[in-house]
């Protein structure tokens, strides 16, 4: 499963999960929290490029490399898609309930969440030319998901504010400086995973019921089986005119990952909560027509695909048993099923996520 913040199915479950995913997300421990950097200042400047497809990585690190003593820090890379060149962009202070960061070359911004007050994890953004801090939100409680979009247009954010339940789907209008939640008042609807495809400017959202998620957790509490999902549902906005639409609904599936490029969708899916299997299938968005897809690697919301539609990068490891199963972001060939390792996880630390950023001036 995903985060600390969590409905319905709760945190315990979420770590049991993990212990047969290898693309799940945990959280490592934050003990020593007191010892943490309190400013977070770049060890080297991040190139102001846009040019070039790259991923964004999440890595939580002790800062003394082995042992929690001196604390933890979110270190931030990008991994340049062309030249495979890995580089630290920035240690960010470990607050929030989730270690949750993304670089925008585009905006020249590291975009991440924190703790403020200990009241609730906020959205702040780090300007890697400057090298100046600035709190982008105030009512939040926790955030699963920043994701950019392009350099004009918004941010869009999941995240759950101060004393609601579910999680919702927000923009962040940077022109306006305002967080604008869609559909605000709907306290049911809760929004789990989301993605954005470049080639059109349109976001995917995964929502489903959290009255039915509830009924669902208490009846398999009751009889002692399996969870079975509630209905999850994938939905179309058009990031321009904020126009919705229905692309497909999957009855007592889980979609736990999304990815979006050209006219199909990828979806990391299980028939089941915490528990495998993870299935995976491509969706075409003008039809909604599903295609799955019997691949030998295991991920979960990790998972995006690539620009050409020929291979997927994911958070995982694979399946085959011939295989290196250590976990960590991986590019799989749908073409010739070659797994080429990318970034694997470390002693000392822990892939939180990933996400692959498609430049600006190659998105079309």
């Amino acid at each position: 499963m995903r985060r600390l913040y969590k409905t319905g199915t709760g945190i315990a479950a979420a770590l049991l999960f993990c212990g047969v995913l290898q693309g799940c997300e945990l959280v490592p421990d934050r003990t020593a929290d007191a010892n943490r950097p309190t400013a977070s200042t770049p060890t080297s400047p991040h190139p102001a490029s846009t040019s070039g497809d790259y991923l964004t990585i999440t890595n939580t690190e002790y800062v003394n490399g082995k042992s929690p003593e001196g604390g933890m820090v979110m270190r931030v890379y990008t991994y340049d898609l062309a030249s495979g060149k890995l580089a630290k962009v920035n240690d960010v202070p470990y607050t929030s309930q989730y270690p949750l960061t993304v670089v925008s070359k585009a905006d020249h911004k590291l975009y991440y969440s924190a703790d403020v007050d200990d009241k609730g994890d906020q959205l702040f953004a780090y300007d890697l030319l400057d090298r100046k801090t600035e709190q982008l939100s105030n009512d939040l409680f926790a955030i699963n998901h920043i994701i950019p979009t392009t350099p004009e247009g918004p941010l869009i954010v999941v995240a759950a504010k101060k004393g609601k339940r579910v999680l919702q789907t927000a923009f962040y209008e940077k022109k306006t400086k305002r967080l604008e939640f869609i559909d605000e008042q709907d306290t049911d609807t809760n929004t789990w995973t989301a993605g954005y495809n470049p080639d059109s400017n349109k976001t995917y959202l995964v929502q489903y019921s959290d009255k039915e998620d509830y009924e669902k957790l208490m009846y398999a509490n009751k009889t002692q089986t399996p969870m079975v999902p509630a209905n999850h549902t994938v939905i179309e906005i058009d990031n321009a005119t904020r126009q919705k639409r229905k692309i497909i609904e999957l009855e007592n599936e889980q979609i736990m990952g999304i990815s979006a490029r050209g006219g199909q969708l990828l979806l990391v899916t299980s028939p089941k909560i915490n528990q495998p299997p993870v299935e995976f299938s491509l969706v075409d968005i003008d039809t909604g027509t599903r295609r799955k897809l019997d691949l030998p690697i295991t991920t979960g919301s990790n998972t995006y695909l690539s620009k050409d539609g020929k291979g997927i990068y994911l958070l995982g490891g694979s399946t085959d048993p011939t295989r290196n199963k250590e976990r960590g972001i991986y590019y799989y060939n749908l073409q010739t099923g070659e797994l080429k390792e990318i970034f694997l996880q470390k002693e000392g630390g822990f892939i939180n996520n990933f996400m692959y950023i498609t430049s600006m001036d190659r998105a079309k």
